[in-house]
């Protein structure tokens, strides 16, 4: 949140206050409401890889740029180990803003750690058992991601000749865990445990994509929240539902995405297709914003 106050000379940043640690950081990406994600580094670092959903503000263009902080929302923020995401705080904090945090190293996020996972004995158990009925030599933690914050959990095992050199491997009270590289995002928080039905489940009480239920309405709805905007919202933007007629879907598109002279390309082969992929009874889904601002820029419902 952004804050109006005058800072003195008594005033002076703490960065003990708003650092965090690999697992902690992890951990408020997870429960923040609206978390706005940072990468500091260059564009090159960036593109070989980076967070999902972040977005790339090098640390050179911060202060400058520092109009595109969320003035509401929690703001996390990385670089590498060159000190970037201090500097970045400290900007953040001078003016005016202090619901952000950072941490400092963007491989460290990436260090495993078996307090990823909450597995409860009874699970742990059945995992041994199955490691031991299948000659398996780790249990592999699969998520596919639909989204920067939604994932879909599944549990696998690796058999003991298949090489794991090219994962991540931790360990849970003695049990070996395996995941590939692109699911570390998306494990701290997960629980394994025994289900009513006495099976097995995976789930991430924060992370586990929805499963779509009730009208064509409150489904479009369910997506737009836990897969959709969470991608645009990395860019500062944000698609609201307007209405659905006879299977179309009006949006519009607010924030950074209004004006945008990539709005086609996202519609076409980013929302629209995730939207048709999961709800194939839909016909069509069409931009209703005024990129232009001009007099009547939403579609209206007809009044039948």
């Amino acid at each position: 949140m952004f804050k109006f106050f005058d800072l003195s000379d008594d005033d002076v940043f703490k960065p003990e206050t708003f650092r965090l640690d690999a697992r902690a950081f992890w951990e408020k990406r997870r429960t923040a409401s609206k978390p706005y994600v940072f990468d500091l580094r260059s564009p090159e670092d960036y593109e070989a890889g980076h967070l999902p959903g972040a977005q790339n503000l090098p640390v050179e263009q911060f202060e400058n740029s520092i109009y595109q902080m969320p003035f509401s929302g929690d703001i996390l923020i990385y670089g590498s180990e060159n000190g970037e995401a201090l500097t970045a705080g400290e900007i953040l904090y001078d003016n005016g803003f202090d619901t952000f945090w950072f941490t400092e190293g963007f491989e460290t996020l990436y260090r495993p750690e078996g307090s990823w996972l909450v597995v409860t004995d009874e699970a742990l158990k059945v995992l041994r058992d199955r490691l031991t009925e299948e000659e398996a030599k780790a249990v592999r933690i699969e998520v596919e991601s639909g989204s920067p914050l939604k994932g879909s959990y599944a549990v696998a095992y690796v058999p003991d000749g298949e090489s794991v050199d090219d994962l991540i491997g931790f360990e849970v009270q003695g049990t070996p865990f395996v995941a590939v590289r692109e699911a570390v995002p998306f494990l701290e928080g997960t629980e394994i445990f025994i289900n009513g039905e006495d099976e097995l489940e995976i789930q991430n009480p924060n992370l586990s994509a929805k499963e779509l239920s009730g009208s064509i309405e409150e489904q479009v709805q369910t997506l737009l929240d836990d897969q959709i905007n969470p991608m645009v919202a990395g860019h500062g933007g944000m698609v609201s539902l307007r209405g659905i007629e006879e299977g179309k879907v009006y949006l519009e598109f607010g924030g950074g995405c209004q004006g945008c002279g990539m709005i086609d390309v996202t519609l076409k082969q980013g929302v629209e297709v995730m939207l048709k992929d999961h709800i194939p009874d839909l016909v069509g889904v069409f931009d209703v914003t005024d990129h232009a601002e001009g007099e009547n820029p939403y579609y209206q419902p007809s009044s039948k």
